[in-house]
């Protein structure tokens, strides 16, 4: 059997021997270490200088400040900005015209006696439309157009009456409205012959009925009265006023019913309003001597008047016949057009010179200069008045006298003839104003 020997690790003895000298050489050279030290403390105490008490100068304790507070830093919160929307592109600054201007026509006295009324009549009430078929082509021609209403309107059918105390069916307002005018003047003198009971069915027939029209002259109350009528059309606006001389003797119980001539005071004041709230003042004047050609020193005195407190323009109304176009110098200069009277539009009166009646035919203008008269002409109209075949009324056709034919001449049933029309409205409208100022040849 082979021999079994126990053996133990073996230690490696040179390590061991290096570790031992490593140490030895710590030791000695910390030991070498204090020794010097020890040696060389004597001289480095001896090196200081000894300086005295007296050489010692006081040193002042040095203030140590304290220790700074470090505040920590904080972002403040600011309020968000607004958002900003983007501003709106202004819009366009609208054209405005370099001048601007209207077409204004207007007509005399719309006169329903009995025959006029009676021959309006139907089964049910009156139809007055056919009567005005013809001047409502005329009416369409202009952007404004006026008529007037010499009769007052009653609705109680037992008060329609004839001259000299009118009293005229509603229904006569209603033809026209359908003629197509725009301006009715009832400031006349035969506004108070049916007493309250008329002015109130007149204004409340136009206001309530026909709002779209423009009904001057009568007034139902004083705040009404207050009303100063503006017209605007075509980028112009326009005061209209209407007054007349007289209620035929009568006195109206309120001094609203109807807009006199007589109150200066009012006519001065309601001009003064006119010139601050309208581009150009027209007005609506009744007055005159009946069956007269020339107007007479009132008219023209106080045609004067208007003028010269701002009217621009004056119609006026009542004698029944034509009365010559002048033109009065106002105050500050402006050559105001004067239509003393337009005479009677329709209406059935015996003479023929009652049936020669007068349209008024203006053009307003308004430029950088201002607003102003820029053409005016009077032209002729007759009362065509036809027997009707199927019985004993008759048929009332007024119209423009260019328009009026031999055919209908002799069918009239007054048989004016339109020579001798054209005649008698050329004679009267060229009369000489004896006011106006001489030419020169």
């Amino acid at each position: 059997m082979g021999k079994f020997e126990s053996r133990q690790p073996r230690k490696r003895k040179g390590a061991a021997v290096w570790i031992i000298i490593v140490l030895v050489l710590l030791i000695g050279a910390a030991a070498a270490r204090y020794f010097f030290l020890r040696q060389d403390a004597p001289q480095i105490e001896q090196a200081a200088p000894q300086l005295s008490a007296q050489e010692v100068e006081p040193v002042e304790p040095v203030q140590t400040p304290p220790p700074r507070t470090v505040v920590p830093k904080v972002e403040l919160l600011k309020e968000p900005e607004p958002e900003v929307e983007p501003e709106a592109e202004p819009e366009p600054e609208p054209e405005v015209p370099e001048s601007t201007s209207l077409t204004l026509m207007a007509l005399g006295d719309n006169l329903i006696h009995w025959s006029v009324y009676t021959s309006a009549q139907t089964a049910d009430g009156y139809d007055f439309t056919p009567f005005y078929e013809d001047i409502s082509k005329i009416a369409a021609q202009y952007d404004l157009a006026c008529i007037n209403q010499e009769t007052i309107f009653i609705n109680d059918r037992q008060e329609i009456s004839n001259y000299p105390v009118f009293g005229s069916p509603p229904e006569v307002g209603d033809a026209l409205a359908a003629a197509g005018f725009d301006i009715v003047t009832c400031a006349t003198n035969h506004a108070y012959d049916k007493r309250e009971a008329g002015v109130y069915d007149t204004v409340s027939f136009w206001r309530e009925k026909h709002p779209e029209i423009t009904m001057l002259g009568l007034h139902d109350s004083e705040e009404d009265a207050q009303i100063l009528h503006v017209v605007e059309k075509n980028g112009i606006r326009l005061a209209l006023l209407n007054y007349t001389y007289s209620l035929n003797g009568f006195v109206a119980s309120q001094p609203y019913f109807a807009d006199m001539l007589t109150d200066k005071d009012k006519i001065r004041s309601d001009l003064a309003r006119a010139e601050e709230e309208a581009d150009l003042t027209i007005v609506f004047a009744h007055w005159g001597v009946e069956y007269q050609y020339l107007p007479d020193p009132s008219q023209t005195q106080m045609a004067q008047f208007m003028a010269d407190n701002g009217a621009d323009l004056i119609i006026g109304a009542h004698p029944h016949v034509v009365e010559p176009l002048w033109v009065v110098t106002a105050a500050d200069g402006r050559q105001v057009p004067v239509f003393y009277s337009l005479g009677n539009f329709l209406s059935q009166q015996p003479n023929m010179i009652n049936h020669l009646g007068a349209m008024a035919s203006v053009e307003i203008t308004k430029d950088e200069t201002g607003t102003y008269v820029s053409s005016y002409e009077i032209l002729p109209t007759v009362n065509v008045i036809l027997k009707n075949p199927e019985g004993p009324l008759n048929s009332y056709r007024p119209m423009l006298l260019r328009d009026y034919t031999q055919e209908l001449a002799d069918l009239h049933v007054l048989g004016c003839m339109p020579d001798w029309m054209q005649m008698k409205f050329d004679e009267i409208v060229s009369l000489p104003d004896p006011n106006a100022p001489a030419q020169a040849n």
